[in-house]
């Protein structure tokens, strides 16, 4: 196609700063823009040097703004990118989990930690802590200190509220007569002789 038998315009200009004009119209466009003489932009009207720039600087100034824009709608994106993936991996809470505890020890208590919870098994006692399905076994004496909130029941259908930032003492001792769950600061209304034997027990009470 011939340019000179085209009309070159701002929209086509446009088309072709953008990349968005057919072949045939780049091919005129850069024709056009490589003659020297200022062509005919429409139906072969002589068109000064003048008219020329300011169309070309009009253009400029759109194409200018257009990545302007877009280089900030880029940035922009990948910053919301960015914060996205910071506020997952950072922010978001470890999902809850189902862990067995076990200390065989016949004499020394055994401390784990977890991401939810800390927990401190008596000598000889197990414990199964699952929060996925809300749910507490256990064989012995334990602590625990949650790191969020959450319940648990246990195996008499009994269910246990923990709070975070809190310490509890469980246990399905015979000597309460069933299993009890309560915080390290009530330990002070239990008889002396429960008292030492729980401390004896946690070392750390």
């Amino acid at each position: 196609m011939d340019y000179q038998k085209m009309e070159i315009n701002q929209d086509i200009l446009k088309k072709y700063a953008s990349g968005q004009c057919t072949d045939a119209d780049k091919r005129a466009v850069e024709k056009w823009l490589n003659n020297d003489s200022w062509d005919s932009i429409s139906e072969n009207d002589l068109v000064n040097e003048q008219v020329g720039s300011s169309i070309w600087d009009k253009l400029n100034a759109e194409v200018s703004q257009h990545s302007k824009l877009r280089w900030i709608k880029v940035t922009a994106a990948a910053a919301v990118a960015v914060l996205l993936g910071f506020s997952v991996f950072y922010l978001s809470p470890p999902a809850l989990d189902n862990h067995t505890f076990t200390n065989t020890s016949i004499e020394n208590s055994k401390l784990f930690n977890e991401d939810h919870y800390d927990v401190q098994l008596s000598k000889n006692s197990t414990a199964n802590i699952d929060l996925v399905n809300k749910k507490l076994t256990f064989t012995g004496d334990f602590m625990i200190k949650p790191k969020r909130d959450f319940e648990l029941s246990d195996s008499n259908h009994n269910v246990l509220v923990f709070k975070a930032g809190r310490e509890y003492f469980v246990s399905d001792s015979p000597d309460f007569g069933k299993i009890v769950a309560f915080q390290k600061s009530d330990l002070a209304f239990l008889p002396s002789n429960m008292q030492i034997k729980i401390r004896e027990q946690f070392q750390s009470i």
